[in-house]
């Protein structure tokens, strides 16, 4: 009797699972009715509905529990805590060996190591949902996992001998969850195709970036994000061979996938490339959606210059990345011109091009693991084709950014050793112990180069077709010293991890301390002390003085800490000065006499107090800029940033904040007089994005000022501003073109040279004037006499490409300005920031606005970006902002 009862349960369990499961496997051969479906374990036929990403998480534990041929890998955790994993499926035998796969897979990575191809296991990752509103990969995850594990069909079951397939379900695990959320929330039985029904929109914060809404298809090289920094990690554990990137783009659209346009292909990398290895995915592409007759297309949009991209990065690592993309739903069905778009035909699209690119994978592994072979001996002869063969980087005075910077380095696995002996170049000193050198003929030299590069190899020219920025390079966002040797050089030891800093405070003193504001980390030490009372001062000109340590030199933008005028104890401020010292690995100085031995003494007006910022953001407009500033005030420097909905500002005590930050420029009239009332009262507006046309409107009218803010001269004071040069725009000297719009040109996200002004404030900290600007338009400033920043000199292009005319547009505009508005401060920024999370320098210059920018000349300062990271006509009424 029990054989006949169990016989009836499998009976009705193969019958439920061909009905859920025809529409998706249908002609894909058995499938094994001990794998659980993904409807039993979800509860609703998938398509139906969009499935949590807990859920996928513990469905694809599931799957590797109850079967031998997966595996799950936890490599890391999302800002929010979420697991990132990877779903293994392999043969059962491959499982029992994956750490020798990986082992001998290594092999194709070592231009010196032999390998047998014959006995690799090709490398396959299906990689979904990078941007979080882009639903339909992470659904489709799941579909491809349980086809993998459960079919039964020898095609397969061979093809698993052949292959190791990583299955990734969300490559934003945090984005992901803010759609499902939303989109679930709003779902309705039955479904609305409408597109205005707000399903199908978007609720206060956009569903693409991650929790600080950085866009991680674009943070492959940057590596700003923590996702993005376990994900590469984990990715130079394995190399695929193979690797295919699931996105979604206007609902109209069909279905795009590789090759991309001629125009795209970066000359960097082999054209085998885009030749040979897309058009092997494609044809098994075009054969996977021609069987169920769904409409693709190829060849006319998209890119594959950059590394940016998790579409690209694999094709500067010897495999083939590749971008899929499907028109969007937004929710279940949606309404296009076409007729209905269903999410589970999106669903059936992209799961049919996964298992295609297995099939692919397998039926052509010889090729696709001798390329990889090949890629790295031939990124050897590349470099020794190029003039420069080494590189030298390093500051003698920021600990923190060289840290920074060997980390970005080591994490994209390019060799880095110490400099051994000293070495001059370009005007730049480089010192054993504070420098580092690393050789262009290595593995990496293609992931290095786009790093460094210049127009070196990219050879890009007026056909090329830019997706996004042409210069990608992230040595000229961090701001560190660098220079290209073309001799030889001497290394030191191989450097394997980056510098492990330790600060310190010389010793106790009963009379004040001091450390200087060089390190790229010292606005954290300064903030936390602040935090936890303590009075900090900024010295405004240079000074010697007796230290614990002997004589010491300090320059301007030092910071001083004094013993008395505390409401902390001695022995407490010396408590709070090393746990400083430890959040900030800088070196504070004990300091044992107030009298000068030359420049002012710690009595000194020029030492001046500063208050503790206290910013806020008056969310509306672009999230991403706000996310960005957010990250870079808060993980970086663990300053909070209060964020306060634009409806609820009205009601808001504005005069609790030293700073608000301000995105967009639609305000209601009230809330346009307050902040133009608080402004003039001191405050700091930081304006981004459309809040630049206000901010413009709000200092054409801007009530007459002193020079120093209406608040008076102190003594010392013009020697703080020597050398700051005044700024003044008219309506007719404002360039407001775009790309080269109405100026016949092209301008895509380009690097220029600019200039810093090393004699004004908002420079503290900084020890050159060489700096790197980004540029994404030619609008800005014309400079008359001004107090600037920051300015393009001769327009000269670093990297990138732009048009002699769009290059002429740049020439001898001002990027960064000051000015005023009551006794408020004003600064115009032309450029991000915080450009991506991985342009450093600038945000040196937003902090010091906060800090430095709030005494003097006034409480606060205006800072104004537009939506294109270039700056708007701001007039000047008044002087200089300190």
């Amino acid at each position: 009797m029990k054989k006949i009862i169990f016989l009836l349960i499998g009976l009705s369990i193969s019958v439920y699972n061909f009905a859920q499961d025809e529409y998706y496997f249908r002609g894909l051969g058995k499938l094994n009715p001990a794998v659980p479906t993904p409807e039993s374990f979800f509860g609703f036929r998938i398509g139906t509905s969009l499935v949590r990403y807990d859920k996928v998480v513990e469905y694809f534990k599931l799957l590797a529990d109850k079967s031998d041929r997966a595996s799950l890998q936890v490599f890391g955790k999302s800002w929010e805590d979420r697991e990132q994993v990877k779903l293994f499926v392999t043969s059962p035998e491959n499982q029992r060996n994956l750490e020798s796969i990986r082992q001998a897979h290594l092999k194709l990575i070592d231009p010196d190591a032999a390998a047998d191809i014959s006995r690799q296991k090709i490398i396959v990752e299906l990689a979904y949902n990078v941007h979080g509103g882009e639903i339909a990969g992470t659904d489709a995850s799941v579909l491809a996992a349980y086809y993998l594990v459960a079919s039964e069909d020898p095609d397969i079951v061979r093809r698993l001998g052949e292959a190791v397939i990583l299955i990734e379900p969300s490559q934003n695990p945090d984005g992901r969850e803010r759609a499902a959320n939303y989109i679930n929330g709003f779902h309705s039985w039955p479904p609305v195709a409408d597109p205005a029904d707000r399903e199908h929109g978007s609720g206060i914060t956009p569903h693409r970036g991650n929790h600080f809404w950085n866009d991680l298809n674009r943070d492959w090289l940057p590596l700003s994000q923590i996702e993005s920094r376990n994900r590469v990690a984990f990715y130079h554990k394995w190399y695929p061979n193979v690797y295919l990137d699931y996105h979604e783009m206007g609902s109209e659209s069909t279905f795009y996938f590789e090759p991309s346009p001629l125009s795209t292909w970066n000359n960097i990398l082999p054209r085998s490339n885009y030749e040979v290895l897309n058009n092997i995915l494609a044809k098994h592409f075009s054969a996977a959606l021609n069987s169920i007759g769904s409409l693709y297309y190829t060849k006319e949009s998209f890119t594959n210059l950059s590394p940016i991209y998790g579409s690209t990065y694999p094709d500067y690592e010897g495999g083939v990345g590749t971008t899929l993309e499907i028109g969007s739903t937004s929710g279940v069905v949606i309404e296009t011109a076409a007729g209905l778009r269903t999410f589970s035909k999106n669903l059936r699209d992209n799961f049919l091009t996964s298992i295609a690119a297995v099939r692919a994978a397998t039926d052509e592994k010889a090729t696709f693991l001798n390329y990889q072979k090949e890629f790295f001996k031939s990124a050897l002869q590349q470099a020794d084709k190029q003039a420069v063969k080494y590189i030298v980087f390093g500051s003698r005075e920021d600990r923190s950014l060289n840290s920074l910077f060997v980390n970005h380095l080591l994490q994209h696995q390019i060799d880095v050793y110490h400099l051994a002996s000293p070495l001059s170049q370009d005007g730049k000193t480089f010192e054993p112990g504070s420098a580092y050198v690393v050789p262009l003929r290595q593995r990496q030299f293609r992931v290095l180069q786009s790093i460094f590069e210049e127009n070196e190899t990219n050879g890009f020219d007026g056909k090329t077709t830019f997706y996004d920025i042409s210069a990608w390079s992230t040595v000229h966002g961090y701001g560190i010293p660098f220079a290209k040797v073309k001799s030889s050089v001497r290394e030191g030891a191989k450097v394997t991890e980056a510098p492990d800093i330790k600060g310190s405070v010389t010793a106790r003193s009963e009379l004040a301390y001091a450390f200087d504001y060089f390190d790229y980390l010292a606005p954290k030490a300064l903030y936390y002390l602040q935090d936890n009372g303590v009075k900090a001062r900024v010295a405004q000109l240079p000074f010697t003085v007796k230290t614990a340590s002997g004589n010491k030199s300090f320059v301007r933008g030092t910071i001083v800490i004094p013993v008395a005028y505390q409401t902390v104890s001695p022995d407490e401020l010396f408590r709070l000065l090393n746990e400083a010292v430890r959040l900030a690995n800088i070196t504070v100085y004990a300091v044992n006499d107030g009298f000068g031995i030359s420049g002012i003494d710690l009595g000194s007006n020029n030492i001046r107090v500063l208050k503790k910022p206290a910013v806020a953001v008056i969310a509306a407009g672009n999230w991403t800029s706000i996310g960005e500033l957010w990250a870079l005030l808060g993980n970086t420097h663990n300053i909070p940033l209060v964020k306060i909905d634009a409806e609820a500002a009205a009601r808001v005590n504005l005069s609790k904040y030293t700073a608000i930050i301000l995105n967009s420029g639609q305000l209601s009239p009230a809330l346009n007089e307050r902040i133009t009332a608080w402004v003039e009262n001191g405050g700091t507006l930081i304006a981004l994005s459309g809040a630049a046309q206000w901010a413009s409107a709000l200092l054409a009218s801007a009530p007459a000022a002193n020079t120093f803010g209406g608040r008076g001269r102190q003594r010392g004071d013009s020697a703080a501003v020597a050398g700051a040069q005044t700024f003044a725009a008219t309506p007719d000297a404002v360039s407001q073109g775009r790309g080269g719009d109405g100026f016949g040109g092209r301008l895509n996200g380009i690097i220029v040279r600019s200039e810093l002004n090393l004699s004004h404030p908002l420079t503290y900290g900084f020890t050159s004037k060489d700096f790197y600007t980004l540029k994404n338009s030619t609008s800005g400033l014309t400079a008359a006499p001004g107090n600037v920043v920051l300015k393009i000199n001769e327009g000269e292009l670093v990297n990138g490409y732009a048009t002699p005319e769009s290059l002429a547009e740049l020439k001898n505009k001002v990027v960064i300005a000051t000015g005023n508005r009551g006794s408020g401060s004003v600064l115009v920024f032309g450029e991000s920031p915080t450009f991506r999370g991985y342009w450093l320098a600038p945000g040196r210059i937003l902090t010091n606005a906060l800090f430095f920018g709030t005494g003097g000349g006034g409480r606060g300062t205006i800072l104004t970006v537009n939506d294109d990271c270039t700056f708007i006509h701001l007039p000047s009424k008044g002087g200089a902002s300190y």
